[in-house]
């Protein structure tokens, strides 16, 4: 299954961070609120995986692509790795000021998912700069 259409992307996106936010809440109200934060990022981190699998730029084929390959172009790859990494900076942030660990599992794989896009991104860069 490939996913080429923008629109459906955004609803896939939007609706698996809306369940990650509803799990989040449940786990964290149920148990202790770092498990309601780590199920929430796992559920996060499943969904970048599976999307950058999934996912594909409107002229790319549908044969897997390499390990580390992100995104389909170096600027969405450089743009989410600066989305998840201010959403690093906020979850320590906030871990920081709150005095607690709950907000460094966010941090952490939000951390880990920038640093898999800016290698992503800095990989298809080489490349481009290859064919021109």
């Amino acid at each position: 299954m490939r996913v080429r259409n923008g629109a459906t992307k955004a609803i896939l996106i939007i609706a698996v961070y809306a369940f990650a936010v509803v799990v989040g809440i449940t786990v964290g109200l149920s148990t202790q609120l770092v498990w309601g934060v780590a199920a929430s990022s796992g559920i996060v981190l499943l969904l970048v995986l599976v999307s950058s699998r999934t996912f594909r730029g409107e002229n790319e084929p549908d044969a897997p692509r390499s390990w580390w390959r992100m995104t389909a172009h170096p600027p969405a790859g450089y743009a989410l790795a600066c989305w998840f990494g201010a959403q690093a900076i906020a979850s320590v942030t906030s871990a920081t000021l709150a005095d607690g660990s709950v907000g460094l599992v966010g941090g952490i794989v939000s951390l880990t998912i920038a640093a898999l896009y800016l290698n992503s991104a800095i990989r298809l860069a080489a490349i481009t700069r290859l064919r021109a």
